[in-house]
């Protein structure tokens, strides 16, 4: 064969390489940018995943050094005896409820302050991630167990949470609404309003509520965050049985300004013959009821929230 045919066989398979050259590099450039966008897309959703968690969920899982979520309206107004409810006791020794709001948001401090060997009630929201098996730990405890019911406040500043009761709802939103929550706390005796300040001063969808409550057999505690709070007299009018809220424990999340809540509380029964007062699950309650108890309630005789309610309303 001449060196020229041989050149010109050569030629093709110069071709051929520079070809598969070029493919390998497209396909392999492919990959790198496909694995650079896989990477991209995981540390979006990562950091959607975190920021959704942290700022809808209100961080469900918080660690105890972690700062506390706000999720009642800050009042702390101490009311005078309603009328009609007299001053009860057992043994010359007053009676204390401690009612735990907001359960269902922190599953370690919930499962801590269950722990404790002393009879708390325990109120639970209805759409916290943690309800749902909390709930059943208090249920098997023996603890009392509320339905922690979202209410409208007046702030915008304040949300509520999902399924809050509204003043512009109809009956049936309304009826609608505290089935769903109710059937959320399966072990719930009784209910106390999670916010509320505007819509338990309306008496009109305080009537219809507490219809409802009275349809179910269960019995009411005004959380009291306003002082032109209707729960009560609407209570009254439809014969549920009920009482409200003396003092916030925990506006202030210090163990110290906890047990001097603490004091307070027990020195408006001692006065009263009996008071109800609203702690949350945050590190300073627990560390508070764990710490300070025993001095304080030896002078008090504490009760579930059902007790005191049904005492109450049978004299």
């Amino acid at each position: 064969m001449s060196q020229r045919n041989k050149k010109k066989k050569r030629a093709p398979t110069r071709r051929r390489k520079k070809k598969s050259t070029g493919k390998i590099f497209t396909t392999r450039l492919f990959s790198f940018l496909m694995l650079l966008g896989l990477l991209l897309f995981s540390m979006g959703a990562a950091g959607y995943v975190i920021f959704f968690r942290t700022t809808v969920a209100h961080g469900a899982q918080l660690s105890s050094n972690e700062a506390d979520i706000v999720f009642e309206e800050p009042y702390s107004i101490i009311p005078d005896l309603p009328v009609g409810l007299q001053p009860v006791g057992d043994s010359n020794l007053p009676m204390v409820a401690i009612i735990i709001d907001d359960m269902g948001y922190h599953e370690k401090i919930g499962s801590e302050l269950l722990a404790l060997p002393i009879n708390l009630t325990f109120s639970f929201l209805p759409s916290a991630p943690f309800t749902q098996e909390l709930e059943e730990q208090a249920f098997q405890a023996g603890r009392v167990v509320l339905l922690h019911l979202p209410m409208e406040p007046k702030s915008k500043e304040w949300d509520p949470g999902q399924g809050a009761l509204l003043t512009g709802q109809d009956r049936r939103q309304q009826k609608i609404l505290f089935d769903q929550n109710l059937q959320a706390v399966p072990h719930a005796v009784g209910i106390n309003n999670h916010m509320g300040s505007l819509y338990t001063e309306n008496r009109a969808v305080m009537a219809d509520l507490m219809e409802l409550i009275r349809s179910q057999g269960l019995f009411y505690v005004d959380s009291f965050t306003t002082a032109d709070s209707q729960g009560l007299a609407a209570a009254r009018a439809a014969n549920v049985p009920a009482a409200r809220r003396h003092i916030f424990l925990d506006n202030v999340h210090s163990p110290d300004k906890v047990c001097k809540q603490l004091e307070n509380l027990v020195l408006s029964a001692e006065e009263k013959g009996w008071a109800i007062g609203i702690g949350h699950p945050n590190q300073a309650t627990l560390s508070a009821l764990t710490t300070c108890r025993s001095k304080l309630l030896e002078r008090v005789r504490l009760v579930s929230a059902q007790e005191l309610v049904m005492k109450l309303n049978t004299l």
